[in-house]
């Protein structure tokens, strides 16, 4: 049986200075680690901010059968 297991940071920083200090942290955390567990790694990557997308109403349903195609004429 393999087993993954997963420790997660979640850092907020200001530029690339801060970045580079907590990565140099996480490094000496993970030597660590590594007695313990050898193949263990450290990945870190830019987590972006979700865009906000402006809400769009839904299309109305028919009251009688619930189905888009009552409001749009048939050929």
């Amino acid at each position: 049986m393999k087993l993954w297991g997963q420790i997660s940071v979640e850092l907020t920083v200001d530029d690339y200075v801060a970045a580079a200090d907590h990565q140099r942290r996480l490094e000496d955390i993970l030597k660590l680690v590594k007695d313990a567990y050898p193949e263990a790694t450290l990945c870190m990557r830019e987590r972006r901010q979700r865009k906000s997308q402006p809400m769009v109403r839904a299309l109305p349903r028919s009251a009688t059968t619930g189905r888009l195609n009552d409001y749009f004429e048939r050929p």
